[in-house]
């Protein structure tokens, strides 16, 4: 096969510099957090005039904190499950269903995209100020879920745009109900792309800080939000503590998905080889 002369040469050299850059541009910074995250300083200060532990140990003895951690956790997953019943359902309508208007709801549902998230917040403050839903953890689960259901709605048809529609009509033909062939055939086909979504939509929530701030109350206490607070206020070092826990716990994330792909990526070599 011919190769393409474009991607040969100076060019092919410059592209792969051009990446190469790009990528050290997004991670060095993420890696300036760890020499402060064990630093002496009671201030953010780089470079760190010593290095213990100190950090961490009081990011863990501080109740402030760890809660504000586990309630981002508790509402990052109520917001993916919300995301995910909801559009699932809607994505399996628009890709599986033919009815007038399919297109704009499909532009509707992915108007969070294009609509700036402050807008949103106070369009969802007056609404939930009425309702006196405003500090309410389910109803900021709600919320973050609306800004995040585009995601899970985009890779869920996608997945189910490629799914074989002939399985779920074998499935009918052999007696399935709607109802047992989504469960049983289509859900089980397209659960790599839900669970995608899912977790996009956790993330999402985890660091949501502009609907936090205006629908939070003085009660529901985000990391997002406390790490605001602590940079606008005091210039906690904790900051840096946590900042390299969340950096690390998202290198090991794709470090495991990596290792994951590389495996069955062998298993299947293995299985393709010719046995002799």
């Amino acid at each position: 096969m011919k190769r393409n002369s474009w991607n040969d040469g100076w060019v092919g050299t410059v592209q792969v510099w051009i990446a190469v850059l790009a990528a050290i541009f997004l991670i060095l910074p993420l890696l300036v957090v760890y020499p402060m995250a064990f630093s002496t300083a009671q201030s953010l200060e780089f470079p760190p005039p010593g290095y213990s532990l100190d950090l961490f140990k009081r990011l863990i003895a501080d109740e402030q904190w760890m809660s504000s951690i586990r309630l981002s956790l508790i509402v990052g997953v109520m917001a993916a499950l919300i995301a995910s019943v909801f559009a699932v359902p809607v994505s399996y309508a628009i890709v599986r269903i033919d009815f007038s208007g399919k297109r704009a709801l499909y532009a509707m549902l992915l108007a969070p995209l294009v609509v700036s998230n402050i807008i949103i917040a106070l369009s969802l403050f007056l609404a939930f100020a009425g309702a006196g839903l405003v500090g309410n953890v389910i109803a900021l689960a709600f919320a973050h879920a609306l800004v995040a259901m585009p995601y899970v709605v985009v890779l869920t048809t996608a997945v189910l745009r490629d799914f074989d529609v002939r399985l779920e009509h074998a499935a009918r033909s052999l007696g399935g109900s709607p109802i047992k062939t989504f469960f049983f055939v289509t859900l089980p086909g397209i659960r790599s792309g839900v669970l995608l979504g899912a977790f996009i939509a956790f993330a999402i929530s985890f660091d949501e800080i502009i609907l936090t701030l205006f629908l939070g109350g003085r009660t529901a206490n985000t990391l997002p939000r406390q790490i605001w607070s602590g940079l606008t206020t005091s210039l906690d070092p904790i900051i840096a503590a946590v900042s390299a826990m969340l950096v690390t716990i998202v290198f090991l994330i794709f470090a495991l998905v990596w290792v994951r792909q590389f495996l069955a990526d062998r298993v299947r070599r293995n299985a393709m080889a010719p046995t002799s």
